[in-house]
């Protein structure tokens, strides 16, 4: 008899009615997720488990599972580093009787949930194609390996390294999943030609080389002046984008024009500002890590609040005009809708990180290379900050 598990449902319910019903349990899948009921229901029924096989490629597999069948000798996985382990292969039996479900489904929590699977329910009492179930079983038990106390902790050191770079693959950012998938965002989605001549597009209000003319003269004064503490007050507020007659222009980009208790802290107290950029190098791809430096120390300025995201991110894009965009309220309305940002309007400082960097250094056209032209080569070092032209919109 064979019966189609064309639900999710469908498959739980006959996964937990085997594990429930037979004394003996075969298996050997791709992936395996702890985080479900079904996994709790085969770890209380763990002593039928006769053999089991489960992968670890694109590490998949949670940690969680390696470590609850440590030294076991009747679930063992595969790690082979050539090839991708991928059955979907669940056989139960009794004296009298044996039941298999074959089909797309891994036993994880994405096959139990939102994934959509197809599998068959298969049973009889035909013994050879029983026994060539069997025999498949033990081909791939005798392929794979018990998981010792040191490998397990070894994986799950490696699992947690892989998962921002794992969710990013499936457009996820942060905790949260994107709304639309990352084909679907106009700008993130372009090569470097096709970036290129939409910034200069996107630019009417302000020149494009107007633009690029303000970020060299600031990175100047970063470069004269490496600690922002000891440049002029009149360039201090340039660069924090507060309207001043020392460099033209100085609100693109972000006009922090309102920002009092910020506009306070650049000219009178700007210390623990100037000590936050300082964790920001000039040079070489900044890090999460430096960045969150950063932010700490930008947070001392504001012992009473009255800190943001948008002034924080000014001061970001204007010494790293490659890596980072200022989110403000000119901006971050259709940055939210190209990308797909969820409660854009809650954008905190991780989810800054998450969900505008990440992107922005996952998009072809920031990944591309140096191009030739002085000219282009001064928008590509720029390109991140360089989004506002796209982005901006009057308030």
């Amino acid at each position: 008899m064979a019966k189609l598990l064309a639900t999710n449902k469908a498959l739980e319910i006959n996964l937990a009615r085997l594990i429930e019903s037979y004394p003996n349990i075969a298996f050997g899948v791709a992936w395996a997720s702890s985080s479900t009921k079904l996994y709790d229901l085969l770890l209380e029924k763990k002593h039928k488990i006769r053999a089991g096989v489960v992968g670890t490629h694109f590490y998949q597999t949670h940690p969680k599972v390696l470590e609850d069948f440590v030294q076991s000798e009747s679930v063992k996985f595969m790690l082979q580093p050539k090839g991708v382990f991928h059955p979907k292969l669940y056989l139960f039996w009794s004296e009298e009787n044996w039941e298999a479900i074959i089909g797309s489904a891994n036993f994880t929590a994405g096959a139990l949930g939102e994934n959509t699977e197809l599998s068959t329910l298969i049973s009889g009492e035909d013994g050879n194609r029983f026994n060539e179930l069997q025999e498949i079983v033990r081909r791939y038990a005798a392929a794979a390996r018990t998981i010792t106390e040191q490998e397990a902790s070894n994986y799950r050191r490696i699992w947690q390294a892989k998962q921002p770079s794992l969710r990013k693959l499936m457009d996820q950012y942060g905790e949260s999943q994107a709304s639309k998938p990352a084909v679907d965002s106009y700008v993130m989605s372009l090569d470097w030609p096709s970036f290129l001549s939409e910034i200069q597009r996107s630019d009417k209000t302000h020149g494009f080389d107007e633009r690029l003319a303000l970020l060299d003269q600031i990175r100047n004064a970063f470069l004269s002046t490496p600690h922002f503490k000891d440049l002029d007050s009149h360039i201090r507020r340039a660069i924090a984008g507060i309207p001043n007659n020392a460099i033209d222009n100085s609100a693109w980009f972000g006009s922090m024009k309102g920002a009092g208790i910020f506009k306070n802290r650049i000219i009178s107290h700007p210390e623990h500002i100037s000590a936050a950029l300082d964790c920001i190098p000039l040079e070489g791809t900044v890090t999460r890590a430096q960045y969150e430096n950063y932010i700490a120390e930008f947070l001392k300025a504001f012992p009473d609040g009255k800190d943001g995201v948008g002034t924080a991110t000014r001061l970001l894009g204007m010494k790293r005009p490659d890596q980072f965009l200022c989110v403000d309220s000119a901006n971050k309305r259709k940055l939210a809708k190209d990308i797909g940002i969820k409660g854009a309007s809650k954008l905190d400082y991780a989810r800054y990180w998450d969900e505008v960097v990440e992107r922005i250094m996952d998009a072809p056209w920031w990944k591309s290379s140096p191009p030739k032209s002085k000219r282009e080569l001064r928008a590509w070092k720029a390109r991140a900050a360089m989004l506002d032209a796209i982005f901006y919109e009057p308030i």
